[in-house]
């Protein structure tokens, strides 16, 4: 049952991220308002089909979901490979390259301000 409620709260934290109400994301993943209520209190086991539905509008992979022992750095790779997968796939070179050019932006600023930090972002 604690698991259950883990799920719930996983499942409650990204639709707040989303900026979703609970009817929204009911509507969107095509489920009862009552049923997204449930499953978010830990009181419902939802189905393989609801988690995908749920996954796709919270732009979120069923693995990050669903692995409650997933170390949080991974947790975020995980987050930003989906929104890699969700920009349509003609966007998604632009998408890559201004975050690389970011990450390198980053380094240098951390180099500037620590000059004895460490940082290698690509070997992440």
């Amino acid at each position: 049952m604690e698991l259950l409620k883990e799920l719930g709260q996983r499942i409650q934290k990204a639709r707040k991220e989303k900026n979703l109400t609970q009817q929204e994301l009911a509507d969107l993943s095509h489920v009862s308002l009552k049923h997204v209520q449930s499953c978010e209190r830990g009181k419902k086991n939802p189905s393989f089909e609801v988690l995908r539905a749920f996954t796709s509008v919270l732009d979120l992979s069923l693995d990050s979901l669903m692995n409650l022992d997933m170390p949080e750095d991974e947790q975020t790779a995980n987050e930003m490979r989906q929104l890699y997968l969700s920009c349509p796939p003609e966007a998604r070179k632009v998408l890559l390259n201004s975050t690389r050019a970011l990450a390198d932006e980053l380094k240098r600023m951390v180099q500037i301000t620590d000059p004895d930090a460490d940082i290698d972002l690509e070997s992440k």
